[in-house]
């Protein structure tokens, strides 16, 4: 079980001013990383101080009114408390994104050839985060990356265990995100984008995994529904999300 660190147990300075215009129950939780090189703290007794500077660097460099995440995780399974439950993020890059998704940052980074290790500890705090803000911020099931958000790489080698379901709090496979996409007319979504990406990564289709629902991926929903014996509609609702990410 994960440990929670509170924002007065990790130092955090007060926030500049707090928003609670968020509606999480129409999107979830995306997963980030700090960066796209190592920074993964050896002893937890660091790791209190990287939040004390991604909060200031957030606060002072970046203009913000307080770090941006939701919670962040660190890989000796501990979380720390950013925004908390039912406050605004800052951290998707988007409008939407802030308004409707919470963020949990994982306190790792780097490239896909040298990455921090992805302990078992992480992935315990990851899950204790998005069942959190689940349970206390009602937060919907989708579970995303940063990338199905915004144009970055970010969360890095984290986003193989966001489309295997291991980041869940339940295990994998990925939860259905609660929202069908179907078209027309274009529908936009960030679990769109997720979908795209496993559709292209796991099947070989060559869509654009800019988490718009169009006839394109509509002509390949209903190509995967025919090849796995689903019904052909071109709407991905359960059944055909879960043949995709079993």
């Amino acid at each position: 079980m994960a440990t929670f660190v509170s924002r007065s147990q990790w130092g955090a300075r007060a926030p500049r001013s707090v928003s609670n215009n968020i509606t999480p129950a129409q999107g979830g939780v995306v997963v980030h990383h700090v960066d796209a090189v190592k920074v993964a703290r050896a002893s937890h007794a660091d790791c209190a101080a990287q939040v004390r500077g991604i909060q200031n660097h957030h606060m002072d460099s970046n203009g913000w009114s307080d770090i941006a995440y939701s919670h962040l995780a660190c890989v000796h399974g501990y979380v720390f408390q950013g925004r908390g439950e039912n406050v605004r993020t800052a951290a998707q890059g988007t409008t939407q994104g802030n308004d409707d998704w919470y963020a949990v940052c994982a306190l790792t980074g780097g490239t896909t050839s040298n990455y921090d290790t992805i302990t078992p500890q992480l992935i315990d705090a990851i899950r204790y985060a998005v069942n959190r803000l689940r349970v206390s911020g009602g937060a919907a099931r989708a579970i995303t990356g940063h990338r199905d958000h915004h144009a970055t790489e970010c969360p890095g080698a984290l986003y193989a265990r966001v489309l295997s379901g291991e980041v869940n709090p339940g295990g994998g496979p990925l939860p259905y995100p609660g929202v069908s996409f179907r078209q027309p007319p274009t529908f936009v979504h960030a679990s769109v984008a997720t979908w795209q990406y496993r559709m292209n990564s796991r099947f070989g289709y060559a869509l654009s995994t800019d988490g718009q629902y169009g006839p394109g991926s509509d002509a390949a929903c209903r190509d995967f529904q025919a090849d796995r014996g689903l019904t052909v509609d071109g709407i991905v609702g359960p059944n055909t999300w879960a043949a995709a990410f079993s």
